[in-house]
């Protein structure tokens, strides 16, 4: 679904995301052998070969991941209601979940560079908090200077990164993620990351070319699309039968 606020960043296209590549990051072996304590799994965070950040025993019984788009109202709604009991099947240590971003769009593309910046630990709240704000980013978005904004988003603007700070400035995100504890510097350095942004976009790239994925949220359950499953009643009632 479109955004009314997309039009300003639209600009950012120039970059043809579709057509960059990244290698997935390599999982963190000195967290991923973790043994948590009894509820401790919930505060575990993983990021995997796929580049994704997982909650939980890596080596739990039933894996979930979802493909998100931090535009996305549907995944947004998710992140909302799934909060409280999607954390009790984790502390188990029976589910684990994942969160792989399937960037859509250039503002998109910016958050999702935020989210991942410093401390990965911070990755699912810093996520929650973003989808929380999601209109009032596109309210701040929608009253910067759009003629101004064109302007700065030039051809050479995208291949720098520099378009992803401009986007990031017009919609107030650079003070919003230093309220999450990422300083100004840092948010910067990783908004003119290219390795980053390579990597977000050939995990979407590779979302495509194995599950064929169009839409956001997409859940995968044990490593296969889960058919029926596109919101968190749906996964709850799913993980219920499969952890009785």
């Amino acid at each position: 679904m479109k955004h009314r606020y997309l039009t300003a960043a639209a600009a950012v296209a120039v970059m043809g995301l579709g057509a960059c590549g990244g290698e997935s990051a390599t999982a963190s072996e000195e967290t991923a052998n973790v043994e948590a304590e009894d509820g401790g799994w919930a505060e575990t965070v993983t990021k995997t070969e796929e580049g994704g950040y997982l909650m939980g025993n890596p080596d739990a019984e039933v894996q979930v991941v979802e493909f998100a788009s931090l535009t996305c109202s549907h995944c947004r709604d998710f992140a909302e209601q799934s909060a409280g009991g999607l954390a009790e099947f984790v502390a188990s240590g029976d589910v684990s979940f994942e969160l792989r971003n399937f960037v859509r769009d250039p503002y998109d593309l910016t958050m999702a560079l935020l989210v991942r910046c410093g401390n990965e630990d911070a990755f699912f709240q810093r996520s929650e908090r973003m989808f929380a704000n999601l209109d009032t980013f596109g309210e701040t978005l929608g009253q910067a200077d759009q003629a101004e904004m064109q302007a700065r988003l030039t051809p050479q603007a995208a291949e720098s990164g520099e378009a992803f700070t401009i986007v990031a400035e017009a919609g107030g995100l650079i003070d919003f993620i230093g309220g999450l504890g990422v300083p100004e510097q840092e948010a910067r350095q990783c908004l003119t990351n290219t390795e980053l942004r390579d990597e977000l976009v050939g995990m979407r790239d590779a979302a495509i070319a194995q599950y064929n994925l169009q839409g956001t949220p997409t859940f995968l359950i044990n490593g296969e699309v889960a058919s029926g499953v596109s919101n968190w009643p749906q996964l709850e009632a799913r993980l219920r039968e499969m952890t009785q």
